[in-house]
């Protein structure tokens, strides 16, 4: 469920909640199922972003020098996702993504609760996903972040995140602190719309989290832990409806590779690789955009399933089904030109 539109800059006489609320009744119950799941040196990270506005995007912000509240710093590239062009506060906000050291991250929406707040800690400079995913390589630094940063005095989500070493956690609030719910002795991580740190804050039970920790338990094997596995269990829990899922991606944290699926069709897949669609952003080119200091590449997310329509599943069979048929055609048209000649 999308992590609503976050204040991007925390005044010191003010006390900001992490996320502004979109609407009046912000947090559906069916939305967002995210896992880490790994086995030996495999490790993906799926996500199905749930949500009622259409417009999904994917931005790419190549590795950058930029001037923070802290001094200049050099960020990684990322890739994220989000919506925009809706006319919505949670526009332009990122909802997930990974960068380029392998470092993924995504949200799960829950009802706020209050926290200790620590005013003398290090501010913001631009939203805690995105700055997160500029600075942080992995969980360790992950941790040392949400222990070092202000981030207000309540919060309403629980963020999943994954490195390349197959490390996982979900940051949660419990007893006013934060919290890191890690995967343990197992092979796989699940988190939904409750609190893995609270089971009263949020929506416990749920049949979300019971089908993909279930699914993703009968992986055992390095051979079978694969992206098809893994899109399986994003159909499985996908949601219909008003809230329904509006894209799901695969992060192969690994090999800096992102699969995604649009609209629920788990038939049809594109796949990127995240250092050449990041080296393809040039600053200043015609489709590169600027924001707090940030230059980027917004691309629509249904554009790029409009631009490879041979990606895996239906589309593939559609055209190989038309060459058949025009085969089939040219055959049948020669064998009545040979027959008629014969004949004749």
């Amino acid at each position: 469920m999308p992590l609503f539109a976050q204040i991007s800059t925390i005044k010191a006489s003010s006390d900001y909640s992490v996320f502004a609320t979109v609407s009046k009744n912000p947090f559906i119950p069916n939305s967002c199922t995210i896992f880490t799941v790994n086995i030996s040196d495999t490790v993906y990270f799926g996500n199905n972003e749930d949500y009622l506005l259409p417009n999904t995007y994917m931005r790419l912000y190549p590795p950058q020098d930029i001037l923070t509240l802290s001094g200049r710093i050099d960020t990684y590239g990322v890739v994220s996702f989000g919506f925009n062009h809706n006319g919505d506060p949670a526009d332009g906000y990122p909802q997930g993504g990974m960068n380029d050291q392998g470092l993924c991250l995504d949200g799960n929406g829950l009802p706020s609760v209050p926290m200790n707040s620590y005013p003398g800690r290090e501010r913001l400079f631009i939203t805690a996903l995105m700055q997160i995913l500029l600075e942080c390589a992995n969980v360790s630094e992950v941790i040392n972040w949400f222990q070092t940063h202000y981030l207000g005095s309540t919060w309403n989500s629980q963020i999943h995140f994954a490195d390349a070493n197959g490390d996982a956690i979900v940051v949660s609030v419990a007893d006013r602190e934060f919290v890191f719910t890690n995967k343990s002795s197992i092979h796989y991580l699940v988190s939904t719309n409750f609190n893995l740190a609270d089971y009263s804050n949020g929506y416990y039970p749920c049949s979300r989290y019971n089908t993909a920790t279930n699914m993703l338990g009968q992986i055992t094997t390095e051979e079978d832990l694969t992206v098809d596995a893994c899109r399986d269990v994003l159909d499985a829990v996908h949601i219909e409806g008003q809230y329904a899922t509006k894209y799901s991606n695969i992060f192969d944290p690994i090999n800096q590779k992102i699969h995604l699926y649009y609209e629920r069709n788990f038939n049809q897949r594109v796949s990127l690789n995240l250092g050449s669609e990041l080296a393809s952003v040039q600053r200043g080119g015609t489709d590169v955009f600027e924001e707090n200091q940030l230059y980027f590449k917004e691309i629509s997310i249904a554009s790029l399933f409009a631009e490879d329509p041979l990606v895996p599943g239906y589309p593939l069979l559609i055209f190989i089904s038309i060459i058949a048929l025009v085969l089939s055609i040219f055959t049948l048209s020669k064998r009545r030109l040979l027959k008629k000649n014969r004949d004749s």
